[in-house]
């Protein structure tokens, strides 16, 4: 596990801010999986085609490239960045 150690002049109330700004963090992303998850949905929807099985197929290079496939993947390779931020800074722990 990476470590993290800040030593500031002044350590009154930075834990306290640090734990702020990590909730924050997390409320932003959790904002961003929701959106682009809704995202992915309507493609799904409108192709009848899982987020997942596309996203196998279009690195095979079985779909082209056409411009809505790679907004798809876009979106699909977000959702799974955003979720591994989310998840490190969920395991995330502050220490004294």
């Amino acid at each position: 596990m990476a470590q993290v150690i800040i030593q500031p002049k002044n350590a009154d109330n930075l834990k306290s801010l640090v734990k702020t700004a990590v909730e924050n963090q997390m409320r932003v992303l959790s904002y961003g999986i929701a959106k682009t998850k809704r995202k992915l949905e309507e493609l799904e929807k409108e192709t009848g085609l899982d987020s997942r099985d596309f996203y196998k197929k279009f690195r095979k290079g079985e779909l082209g490239d056409d411009f809505k496939y790679i907004r798809w993947a876009g979106e699909y390779e977000t959702l799974e960045q955003l979720q591994r931020d989310f998840n490190d800074l969920q395991e995330a722990e502050l220490c004294s």
